[in-house]
């Protein structure tokens, strides 16, 4: 009974270690694709990531690494990659430079895996992220002076302290009543308000530039531009609001984007406009 027992387990297992070899040998090919046939009750299992692991180095280079700034962007794809087999693709949308390592080669009909990249993102600066975020935005007065007091070490003309000093007027000048406005010939604006001072009335005139040029990195670790803002105001039941509008800012920052796009030309690879 125990003999056939054991034959009876010697048989299965000889049948199962034949449907395996089946299994491994059953592989069809139908129009260009490649299957494999499995038997019931069993597994494909692809091996080839824990076969690559127990060796000394992966079998090819794969994966994604993302860079800080343009200089590291550049040194690593020089490093990495080959002109014939490695393209760059700029997207100006998304401000990045992706580079494949292992693209499909110039050579006709040799393919690459894509999936080698190196990747840089030009990030605004924090501090042109400011003043893109108050963009178009009116502000009160109080607000605004507090706004270009805490932002003045951008402002390159007119000269920062002149606008500062602008700015602590404003700060001052909360409680009184504006009546009317005017342009001057040397580009200013001026306005004209009255206030009681310990009950007694008094008039004035504050002068602000009509326009200001801030000087500031448009990307972070990036070059530094000069971007005109044109300033606007409202005047309503005596008193004011400010707001700034940067004149053509999304143009500033294309150029900026554009001279990435340059230099990472510079190391012989081809760049091209696009998503990968």
């Amino acid at each position: 009974m125990n003999t056939q027992t054991n034959n009876d387990g010697l048989a299965a297992a000889i049948s199962k270690i034949g449907a395996m070899a089946e299994a491994a040998t059953a592989i069809q090919e139908i129009n260009g694709t490649t299957y494999l046939v499995v038997p019931d009750g069993y597994k494909h299992i692809d091996l080839t990531a824990a076969v690559e692991q127990a060796g000394a180095a992966p079998i090819r280079k794969k994966g994604a690494v993302h860079l800080g700034d343009l200089a590291s962007f550049n040194v690593y794809v020089a490093d990495q990659g080959e002109t014939r087999d490695t393209y760059i693709y700029a997207d100006p949308d998304n401000r990045t430079l992706t580079a494949v390592l292992n693209e499909h080669a110039k050579i006709k009909d040799e393919a690459g895996w894509r999936d080698h990249r190196a990747v840089f993102k030009a990030e605004l600066s924090r501090e042109f992220t400011t003043w893109m975020q108050f963009n178009k935005k009116p502000m009160e007065q109080e607000d605004f002076a507090i706004f270009l007091e805490d932002n003045i070490a951008d402002v390159v003309e007119p000269s920062g302290e002149a606008l500062l000093q602008i700015a602590l007027t404003l700060q001052a000048k909360t409680e009184v009543n504006f009546s009317s406005h005017k342009r001057l010939d040397n580009g200013q604006i001026q306005f004209a308000y009255s206030e009681t001072v310990d009950a007694r009335a008094g008039t004035g005139m504050i002068e602000i530039p009509r326009e200001f040029t801030i000087g500031l990195r448009l990307f972070k670790n990036g070059d530094g531009y000069k971007v005109r803002a044109r300033l606007k105001y409202r005047l309503g039941g005596g008193k004011l609001k400010f707001w700034y509008e940067l004149d053509r800012a999304e143009n500033a920052i294309e150029d900026a984007f554009q001279a990435y796009v340059n230099h990472a030309r510079e190391n012989g690879f081809t760049v091209l406009i696009g998503k990968p």
